[in-house]
């Protein structure tokens, strides 16, 4: 089946066929239901399947469309949530079988927004157990298959999100990324994933990995899409809110975009770096300034990338310690062990020193901002591994994404080619609060490719 001949491909086009009464919203959210239903076997994107919650929710929308009432351009898409992002009425096990029978009496802030701007839930996503990893392994729900390649990883821990999108078994979908998890998906799936601002979106009701480092946002299969997802998820009154839309058609002439000196093509494989430098080039002909910028704060590589581990691992064992030394062990999979005794390994003290580092950490890398609008890096050093890989290449994996997490600032993974025939994300970071620039470089990079625009050929 040719998914773009059957499916909408943009939030844009589903509206447009809504409106003129081409397709209606209970036909949309009753094809990828069976669209779900023949690729879960497969894929394992899903741990809930919502079918009867979500056909009654677009009859509802359906009917106020034909009654006039028009909630905006997300009225009746279809969307997908991460498991650790709680839903009222449903369970939410975040991956685990401690919480397999955990089902909140409400939904997160996240949801609620949603929700409120007319999506329809097809249901909870397969995701690392307490998003403790980035293989798409689950011990208790099964693991996550990449579409594009079913023995590779499909990155994590928002596993089933990156991988539901990627394949067309949801138009849009949630993650969250304390250390790479809507970064390392988005890439390895092959489409667009938002780390925004630390605190840009509210957090209340999603299980929390750390209390300093998470983040959630959308992913989508193009820019735009995540734009208008943002609009929902964020701003308290409409006449004050940012339009993540606003600056999609700007370009990037003008521009200056830093590559980051021994950092951006070091410690990559060749193949990845190659990838890189043709998606620099195309940023260069569309008319943006590439230069050179130094940061030696970044030039740890692993070494680096560990530092802030101590502090996602401490904050986990904060978080779920206390849970887990009083409970069955066997209700937890060998990665949420591992990470809590590496996290109750961290001294205090430690924890402590890293924390009064954080400023000047940030300080530094936040003053390049002031020389250039935005940095590019690798998402990911590797070409997409297999999931029976050792844990050595999944620690290898953050060096590029944990530091921007450390310091809070927003950054996107945008596709731009492909190593091996597996799907390749560009990193581009910019300022705290600077996602609708972010948005403005990754949408005139798509513009001018069509990776977007690729699905798996083995699933379409």
């Amino acid at each position: 089946m040719d998914i773009a001949a059957t499916l909408p491909e943009t939030i844009d086009e589903a509206g447009r066929r809504f409106r003129d009464g081409s397709l209606t919203i209970e036909g949309l959210t009753q094809s990828y239901l069976e669209r779900i239903q023949k690729l879960q076997p497969q894929l394992n994107a899903f741990i809930t399947v919502t079918d009867c919650q979500a056909l009654e929710m677009a009859r509802r929308l359906d009917a106020e469309l034909r009654a006039g009432k028009d909630r905006g351009p997300l009225h009746g898409i279809p969307i997908a949530y991460k498991d650790n992002i709680d839903t009222r009425g449903i369970p939410t096990t975040v991956g685990s079988e401690f919480l397999r029978h955990r089902v909140p009496d409400r939904d997160a802030a996240i949801v609620r927004r949603l929700t409120d701007a007319g999506m329809v839930m097809l249901g909870k996503l397969n995701m690392s157990e307490f998003s403790s990893g980035s293989s798409g392994v689950n011990v208790f729900y099964g693991n996550v298959h990449n579409p594009w390649d079913l023995s590779r990883a499909p990155g994590g821990s928002s596993s089933g999100t990156g991988v539901a999108v990627a394949a067309g078994m949801t138009l849009t979908g949630i993650g969250t990324d304390a250390g790479g998890s809507i970064r390392q998906p988005a890439s390895r799936c092959g489409i667009f994933g938002l780390r925004p601002t630390f605190g840009k979106v509210d957090l209340s009701g999603v299980w929390p990995r750390t209390r300093t480092l998470g983040a959630g946002g959308p992913m989508t299969r193009c820019v735009r899409d995540a734009a208008l997802m943002m609009n929902a998820l964020t701003g308290d009154d409409d006449n004050c809110a940012e339009d993540f839309t606003s600056q999609l058609d700007r370009g990037v002439a003008g521009l200056k975009l830093g590559i980051i000196e021994n950092y951006t093509f070091s410690d990559i494989d060749p193949e990845i770096e190659q990838v890189l430098r043709n998606a620099v080039d195309v940023l260069t002909q569309l008319g943006a300034e590439i230069v050179t910028v130094r940061i030696p704060e970044l030039t740890g590589g692993l070494e680096y990338s560990s530092l802030f581990s101590n502090v996602l691992l401490y904050e986990f064992n904060e978080v779920l310690g206390a849970q887990y030394r009083n409970a069955d062990k066997s209700l937890f999979g060998p990665a949420v062990h591992s990470d809590l005794q590496r996290g109750a390994q961290v001294l205090p003290d430690t924890y402590q020193r890293i924390l009064q580092e954080r400023p000047a950490q940030s300080m530094a890398v936040k003053k390049i901002f002031e020389t250039v609008d935005a940095l590019l890096a690798p998402v990911l050093p590797n070409v997409t591994p297999l999931q029976s890989a050792g844990p050595e290449v999944w620690a290898r994996g953050r060096q590029f994404n944990l530091p921007f997490s450390f310091i809070g600032v927003p950054s996107v993974s945008v596709p731009c080619g492909f190593a091996l025939d597996m799907p390749v994300g560009l990193q581009i970071v910019a300022n705290a609060q600077q996602e609708l620039l972010l948005l403005r470089i990754a949408a005139a990079f798509e513009a001018a490719t069509d990776y977007h625009r690729r699905y798996p050929p083995s699933i379409v």
